[in-house]
């Protein structure tokens, strides 16, 4: 397949390039190549070429919810959005916790993807040496600090401290921080506003300890979802001191904020929560510093929101909005296209050995997805794949409409119809470690 006459958007920029994919791969960027005998030729003169997107923090419910989320859904929303990898969480129903529970949750999404994927594996107080051995199957592993969706958590320090020593130290161990004891606290005052029943204390003290041990151990260390500046502030003063850290910020705590909760309601209600306007602020003021951007994608259904505030469970759904929302940013003069795809695509794919992903470069998946930039069009809810049916971004304007999605060098999406079967999705390879 030759892709020509775009504008090819690599790690270091726009660049007018065409592109030659075979056999899954690209095999050729350069200008004015010439068609041979027999090739898939698509014209993308007007138009953005992209890489696929790595969204590497979604939760897509299955096992245990598939009333909200199968990995089907979630995918098919995935590719809707030019994400073409994901990595999904282990607080699943079962928790994937075990290798058995490994095992089955990969045969059960292996006949649903439409997109690429890899799996984390959850930590528990228990399962330090089997989680050790799994390193080479997932992604990461992830320990919760705190209580949130599922049943996963580790708050003592022993099992912490044996954990981060204990997994490899090359390999990513991923922290929801927030602390379980200040989340008991100020969870019992009865605030019906969620930034202050988990306020950004309970989020630093908890990295203030994982950091802690990463120094001590020499592990690396990946922070899911910071949302604060004094969070960036101890993850710089770490880094300054060798702690091998990196983080992860989400569309929603870039575009939303504690306002938007309240106007939202428990449909803004997500952990750790939106927050103030000057923590948001802090976001986009340090952005430099930012590794990664997943959406912690976590759907529930409207029926489930629609509970009391104490009721109502916690996430937003987000796969969908991912590129549309930061490419508007680009176009709003916010960030550079190259920011974001060294955010979502180039440095996702370094911190989690993803060796196949990463760039529109010669011989790495074909990924690639194809955007008009002077479309604009409202984000809406009717178009949301995901089972749950609904966007905290509905009724926002965008510029930017993408038109095609190639995984692995298949046409798998184009013009709002999703073209992917269930089952094309495969698997992704790691580095070794």
């Amino acid at each position: 397949m030759l892709i020509r006459n775009g504008i090819a958007v690599l790690a270091s920029g726009p660049v007018r390039l065409d592109i030659r994919t075979r056999d899954e791969s690209v095999i050729e960027l350069a200008e004015n190549l010439i068609p041979e005998p027999d090739e898939q030729v698509i014209e993308a003169e007007g138009l953005l070429v992209l890489p696929g997107f790595i969204d590497s923090h979604v939760h897509f419910r299955d096992p245990g919810g598939p009333h909200k989320e199968d990995f089907f859904s979630g995918t098919r929303a995935a590719l809707a959005g030019g994400v073409t990898t994901v990595l999904d969480m282990p607080n699943t129903q079962p928790a994937t916790d075990t290798r058995e529970h490994l095992y089955e949750k990969a045969a059960l999404l292996a006949s649903k993807a439409v997109v690429d994927y890899g799996l984390y594996f959850g930590a528990t107080d228990t399962n330090i040496e089997e989680a050790a051995s799994l390193a080479n199957e997932v992604a990461a592993m992830k320990l919760y600090m705190g209580s949130s969706t599922g049943s996963l958590l580790v708050t003592e320090f022993s099992p912490i401290y044996r954990h981060f020593k204990t997994f490899p130290l090359d390999k990513p161990l991923v922290v929801h921080a927030e602390d379980e004891q200040s989340l008991k606290y100020f969870g019992a005052l009865g605030s019906q506003d969620h930034n202050q029943s988990r306020p950004p204390l309970s989020a630093q003290i908890a990295l203030s300890r994982a950091l802690a041990i990463a120094e001590k151990t020499g592990r690396v260390l990946h922070v899911a979802h910071t949302t604060t500046e004094r969070e960036i502030e101890l993850i710089l003063e770490a880094r300054q001191k060798g702690v091998r850290v990196t983080f992860e910020v989400t569309p929603l705590h870039l575009f939303l904020n504690e306002e938007d909760q309240h106007r939202l309601g428990n449909f803004g209600k997500v952990n750790p929560p939106l927050r103030s306007v000057s923590d948001q602020t802090a976001l986009w003021r340090n952005f430099a510093a930012i590794d990664t951007i997943g959406t912690d994608h976590a759907p529930h259904t409207r029926a489930e929101k629609e509970q009391p505030y104490a009721q109502a469970p916690s996430g937003i759904p987000g796969v969908q909005t991912l590129l549309p929302l930061l490419f508007n940013a680009t176009i709003e003069g916010k960030v550079t296209l190259a920011e974001i795809i060294q955010r979502c695509v180039v440095n996702p794919a370094r911190i989690f050995g993803l060796k196949r992903k990463g760039a529109l470069e010669v011989g790495k998946d074909a990924d690639i997805v194809l955007i008009d930039p002077r479309q604009a069009y409202e984000i809406t809810d009717q178009q949301m794949l995901s089972k749950c049916g609904w966007t905290p971004f509905a009724g926002t304007q965008v510029s930017g409409k993408i038109q095609q999605v190639f995984v692995r060098g298949v046409l798998a999406y184009a013009h709002d119809t999703c073209l992917a079967q269930p089952g094309s999705g495969k698997p992704v390879s790691y580095e070794a470690r």
